[in-house]
């Protein structure tokens, strides 16, 4: 925890819920500035990193961490949270099936706190390789991202982009349902 004041960072403060014995990362602020979104291994996970969210008190403490939940984390690693004005979070995972590596991934923030289906935001951002610490500003519809994909000038390179389209993946499946036995085609199936 910080201050800025002209122009510096002072009152540099190690968070309440930090330790030597595991490690938070990627701090990110909601919208409201209410709560501060992390990633860690810190005891309660259920991967190699999960995400983690903590309240933050009136008064500027902080309450106690809580994993977000199996719908967000899995055993792999879920890191580099964030979230915007439209109650999404965008974070990156090597657990959820994906084009490679660490992919984004989006999920919508219910009124009750719990999450929407994790849908994978596609091959415009995700590569091969590691896609990860995805912002967007709603507003205007740009943002970036970092990746270490093939044709970068470093090993991790940051994007920009201007969104003209909602990134999600959205798939239809078309068929015709049959009976088993007789082949015959179901009617209002």
């Amino acid at each position: 925890k910080a201050s800025l004041e002209n122009d510096k960072w002072t009152n540099v403060t190690e968070l309440s819920f930090d330790s030597n014995n595991y490690s938070t990362a990627h701090p990110a602020l909601s919208p409201d500035g209410k709560t501060l979104y992390f990633a860690s291994d810190m005891p309660g996970t259920l991967g190699q990193s999960d995400l983690f969210k903590v309240k933050i008190n009136d008064d500027g403490t902080f309450g106690t961490p809580e994993n977000l939940g199996n719908k967000i984390n899995t055993e792999g690693r879920e890191t580099f949270p964030f979230v915007n004005d439209e109650n999404e979070i965008y974070f990156a995972s090597d657990g959820h099936p994906g084009l490679g590596g660490l992919d984004v991934f989006v999920s919508k923030i219910n009124t009750d706190g719990s999450f929407s289906e994790v849908q994978n935001v596609g091959e415009n951002v995700n590569s091969p390789k590691d896609d990860f610490a995805y912002l967007i500003d709603t507003k205007s519809r740009r943002g970036f991202f970092s990746s270490n994909r093939d044709g970068g000038q470093g090993y991790d390179d940051i994007y920009k982009f201007l969104e003209t389209k909602r990134l999600i993946c959205e798939q239809l499946l078309y068929g015709e349902i049959t009976d088993l036995t007789t082949a015959e085609l179901l009617s209002d199936a």
